[in-house]
């Protein structure tokens, strides 16, 4: 009988014939077999006790709260944090008394329905929050990042941002609060905003942008903004947002060497391929890219 047969057959412990015993004694491997054999005959599953286990781990949520302003306990709470983000999935949502909080995460994006039936598209990387108990008699709402608003009809409805305040009564605009970078497109409507002291009118089809403290206003004949249908638009915009915007959508990181990220960038990316995407970011630029994990590297030809 081959080798390997008779391993089988004493796996699955059938009996042996006399010669066959022999023959397995003689195997050169025969002493660790039977070590194997007689160990694993010694385990036996352990047994868990699910009260004894919640205690245990009470008693351990404890001894962090103690030792709060430790190393090990920011870990600790990092731990559970990544655990909460990875079971959400797509954008997460907090409840903090009247105060209704949504972020979406890295590379994605969602939409809500605030209390009035307005509706609004959240960017990749961007939160809002609102008060919802006074909502009908105070429509307010803090964004950071980028939202599409489709804003139903009523009293005032204002979205404030660390750079400027937009007001309307019922439209559809895009805002876009990033460092350094604030804009707001009117597509249907009129649309004011507060930016420096200074109050600017859009009507549907204008533009408001200021670009490192630079103001420039323009129009579109578009109906909502290009992100909405995955894709990253630009005009006579520095390189370098064009790359934050990347990475935002595509949760990689960015390095360019020797790069002159203060030259004006105008094309577009898409968000649902990446190789596509590059090849539209770096051609222009005569640029060569490289990949590692999510790390990419940008520099000359």
């Amino acid at each position: 009988m081959k080798k390997k047969d008779l391993i089988k057959k004493w796996l699955d412990n059938e009996p042996f014939s006399s010669e066959e015993s022999e023959a397995f004694k003689n195997l050169n491997a025969h002493d660790s077999y039977v070590k194997i054999s007689e160990t694993a005959k010694k385990f036996k599953s352990p047994e868990y006790n699910i009260e004894e286990n919640l205690q245990s781990l009470q008693n351990t949520l404890a001894d962090h709260k103690k030792n709060s302003g430790s190393k090990n306990h920011l870990t600790f709470l990092l731990r559970i944090a990544a655990v909460f983000v990875f079971c959400i999935g797509t954008y997460f949502m907090f409840f903090t008394k009247d105060t209704i909080t949504v972020n979406t995460l890295a590379s994605q994006k969602t939409s809500i329905e605030l209390p009035d039936k307005s509706i609004v598209a959240l960017n990749t990387l961007s939160s809002i929050d609102y008060q919802k108990k006074d909502w009908e008699t105070n429509r307010k709402v803090k964004l950071d990042g980028e939202a599409y608003f489709k804003v139903a009809k009523g009293k005032k409805f204002d979205v404030i941002t660390s750079s400027g305040v937009v007001r309307v009564l019922g439209t559809q605009f895009n805002i876009k609060q990033r460092k350094d970078y604030f804009e707001v497109v009117c597509y249907e409507g009129l649309v004011s905003v507060t930016y420096d002291k200074n109050i600017i009118k859009l009507p549907a089809g204008s533009s408001f942008r200021v670009l490192q403290n630079e103001i420039l206003s323009s129009h579109t004949s578009l109906l909502k903004p290009n992100w909405t249908e995955n894709k990253s638009v630009f005009s006579s915009t520095p390189y370098k947002y064009i790359l934050r915007e990347f990475e935002r959508q595509y949760n990689v990181k960015i390095i360019a060497k020797n790069i002159d990220q203060d030259k004006l960038f105008t094309g577009n990316f898409v968000h649902s391929d990446i190789q596509t995407a590059l090849q539209s970011i770096t051609i222009p630029m005569r640029l060569n890219h490289k990949m590692n994990d999510n790390n990419i590297t940008l520099y000359k030809q």
